[in-house]
């Protein structure tokens, strides 16, 4: 399969790549310097800035992707505001331009633990935009990630999953799984929870 993964060269793009190695996968990053470590990863990389939604336009119907992965995030910057507005502005622009193309799959990268605030409606908007994608839509609720390259070397406060569970969870789910919304932990099932009731802090 021809798989499209934006936020590739974040953490979970980062560990989930590898898996993918049977399929054709195109990695988006809008630094011109992790373009080397994508091909390093095994993915084909395009430089591609999810809030220029003409180009992002362009390259989603240029790479025909059969499947399109929403892995953005923006913790690397340390605003809360920054992490929101890439939920919601750049996983908006990523979904409206699935829908000009042929992919029939849509990913999407959540959490399984409860955020406050402006937080919590940027996930909600990005799971319910994600639900009315007219093909399958698959919404994958994490953990807090723990292990080289996150915030944690030890298991925080659970729900946890180490980064490299994650990604291996992460590229059978894309890949297999029903459309539904997914537990992703380190003592999740992987079953769907449709509808389900986030835990609290």
């Amino acid at each position: 399969m021809r798989i499209l993964v934006a936020g590739a060269t974040g953490v979970l793009g980062r560990a989930t790549i590898p898996h993918l190695a049977r399929h054709e996968v195109v990695g988006l990053t809008r630094s011109r310097e992790k373009l080397e470590s994508l091909r390093d990863l095994g993915a084909e990389p395009v430089l591609c800035d999810v809030y220029d939604y003409e180009t992002l336009q362009s390259v989603t119907q240029q790479v025909g992707p059969q499947i399109i992965v929403n892995f953005l995030t923006d913790l690397s910057s340390g605003s809360v505001e920054a992490n929101n507005r890439v939920r919601r502005e750049g996983g908006g622009n990523l979904l409206n331009a699935a829908r000009t193309t042929v992919a029939d799959r849509f990913v999407v990268e959540s959490v399984a633990f409860a955020l406050d605030g402006d937080a919590a409606q940027a996930v909600e908007q990005l799971e319910q935009a994600t639900r009315e994608f007219a093909g399958e839509s698959v919404i994958l609720r994490f953990g807090r990630f723990w292990g080289p390259g996150t915030n944690y070397r030890t298991p925080p406060q659970p729900p946890t999953i180490h980064i490299d569970t994650a990604g291996a969870k992460a590229a059978r789910l894309l890949t297999h799984a029903p459309p539904a919304t997914y537990l992703v932990t380190e003592i999740g099932d992987q079953s769907p929870l449709d509808p389900f009731p986030r835990p609290s802090q």
